[in-house]
């Protein structure tokens, strides 16, 4: 938990330090150290393309972690191409397929697609992708369960708010971001039915200042408490809040330690964990083309840092459902 504050507070820093992103920016990270014989098998090589920045500090820089954790701790060579547009994702999955790559990465769920029509024409590549239901002999897939988490900051965010009006602050309007505020406005309702739900895209998932503007309007119609899945939009979403006295539940990352009395606590999906989980299979040989559901059972799912604003019982309340969650006594999960 430790090593994930230090890397998204890192990231961040470097998005509004440099204000500046580079679309399709490739990179070829720095390999392990090699310490095998000359005739040790070859190192594994795995590659991975994100649609937004490595310094978003939330779904992309948990995707980074994940990536770096298979040079770490596996000892593979690693690289990666940011900022991809959805034109050169096909192109760009096709030259890691030829330089050699063992496993290619898509991360999110607008690289179904491309992979599926990129994977036959490579049947001796492994290719996967996070957050989809893509499936084929060598193409493999995960999605995180939807509706655990959005229920549990559903619960938080109704039972929290001063002003009865929460609002949701989201990049773009895909399947499963819609399921996630299904399961919100449901559980707002039925825990706070003198609460409204105010739901707002920012068409960006890279852009922090969409990301403020929309929050800072929500607030300036009385919200108190935004949640937030929009990556870097989210950092925006902080920074509105900071200035004008709401509160944040942050969703992928944990962005507490942006601001602590903000950040009320955030859904956590440990994107890391489900590649480093590939990168085992791959090792081990018994990497499979399948298509998985992660959720709170399998430990993937989890809230984050909890801030000290939020009342003692208000979060044991929150706990005990995710810890029922766990143990498959409370069934939120919609997929």
């Amino acid at each position: 938990m430790k090593r994930n504050k230090i890397l998204i507070a890192m990231m961040v820093i470097a998005v509004l330090c440099t204000g500046v992103l580079f679309a399709g920016g490739q990179q070829d990270a720095a390999p392990a150290a090699d310490t095998t014989s000359s005739d040790a098998p070859a190192q594994v090589k795995v590659a991975m393309l994100m649609s937004g920045p490595i310094n978003d500090g939330g779904w992309n820089t948990s995707a980074y972690e994940g990536l770096t954790r298979l040079r770490d701790e596996l000892g593979f060579e690693i690289a990666y191409t940011e900022m991809v547009p959805q034109s050169q994702q096909k192109s760009i999955l096709r030259n890691y397929a030829q330089r050699g790559y063992d496993l290619v990465i898509g991360h999110g769920f607008e690289f179904g697609d491309s992979i599926m029509e990129v994977a036959p024409e490579f049947p001796d590549v492994k290719f996967y992708q996070v957050g989809g239901e893509v499936q084929a002999d060598n193409v493999g897939s995960g999605v995180f369960g939807l509706g655990e988490l959005s229920y549990l900051a559903g619960k938080l965010s109704a039972k929290f708010t001063k002003t009865n009006k929460i609002g949701f602050i989201g990049a773009m309007e895909i399947p499963t971001t819609l399921a996630e505020i299904d399961m919100l406005r449901e559980t707002i309702a039925e825990v706070n039915p003198k609460a409204s739900f105010t739901v707002a895209y920012t068409g960006s998932w890279t852009d922090v200042n969409k990301g403020k503007e929309a929050a800072l309007a929500q607030i300036a119609n009385g919200v108190d408490v935004i949640v937030a899945i929009g990556d870097a939009c989210d950092v925006g979403a902080i920074q509105a809040a900071k200035e004008r006295g709401a509160y944040v539940i942050g969703w992928s990352g944990d962005f507490n330690s942006l601001a602590p009395d903000i950040v009320l606590t955030s859904m956590v999906q440990s994107v890391p964990d489900m590649i480093l989980m590939q990168g085992k299979m791959l090792k081990e040989g018994n990497w499979k083309g399948m298509s998985k559901v992660w959720g709170i059972a399998d430990g993937v799912e989890y809230p984050g840092t909890w801030s000290k604003v939020v009342p003692a019982e208000l979060k044991d309340e929150v706990m005990a459902d995710f810890e029922a969650m766990k143990a498959g006594t409370l069934h939120k999960r919609v997929n």
